[in-house]
């Protein structure tokens, strides 16, 4: 009988504890379970997300590495059609901003240096990665620099803090330099990129800039 008492008692301690508790343990098991799904489909749909901004990416490389022979303005418009669909749904994307910068090129290509500006505009407000802004920037110089937007093209690169782009920016700043007229800082900044610089093209067009203002005053 003590066993069946004890039983008993077992049960009813069950029981009340059940009853005090047991709504709550029901609310609990819920939230996280549901908690547990629907970080398990947002996990899902970030990668839905992800495979779709990328394949519209591949899509808009393919249109702008066409052929010569395709249909330039249609190839221009479906380019810019898939550029502002991708910044628009997928805004907060790595692919956003590369296909800001590919709009930006075909842009410059077309000849439509205010598109291109607005391109990379765009880019650089969408807070990018250190090389992502850089080289946004230095693309941005370079278009200032033919509109001959001199002065503020060099003001520009101040803001390019990528180290494996500096090359590219004081080769540019030598550019921009001529350009004002400053052989002195156009032969500094010429130095200052080859001094980082590896054997090859860009090289040998840095050293024919070097060496044609030494020449000039010769």
């Amino acid at each position: 009988m003590s066993e069946l008492r004890t039983e008993e008692e077992q049960l009813d301690a069950i029981k009340s504890w059940w009853k005090e508790n047991g709504k709550s343990l029901v609310i609990t098991i819920v939230v996280v379970v549901t908690a547990v799904y629907g970080y398990r489909a947002w996990q899902q749909q970030q990668v839905d997300s992800s495979e779709t901004a990328s394949a519209m990416y591949q899509q808009l490389i393919t249109v702008v590495e066409s052929a010569p022979n395709a249909d330039a303005e249609k190839n221009l418009a479906t380019s810019k059609h898939l550029t502002s669909t991708i910044k628009a749904e997928f805004s907060d994307s790595q692919y956003a901003k590369y296909a800001a910068l590919l709009m930006a090129k075909s842009a410059v290509d077309a000849g439509d240096l205010p598109a291109a500006l607005a391109e990379l505009d765009w880019v650089l407000a969408a807070s990018p990665k250190a090389l992502l802004k850089s080289l946004a920037t230095i693309r941005k110089a370079q278009i200032l620099t033919e509109q001959k937007q001199l002065d503020a093209a060099l003001e520009l690169l101040k803001d390019v803090s990528d180290s494996s782009l500096q090359i590219q920016a004081n080769e540019l700043k030598g550019d921009i330099y001529l350009a004002q007229g400053d052989q002195d800082k156009a032969r500094a900044a010429y130095k200052k990129a080859l001094e980082n610089q590896t054997i090859g093209a860009t090289k040998s067009i840095l050293s024919l800039k070097l060496n044609d203002l030494t020449k000039e005053e010769s």
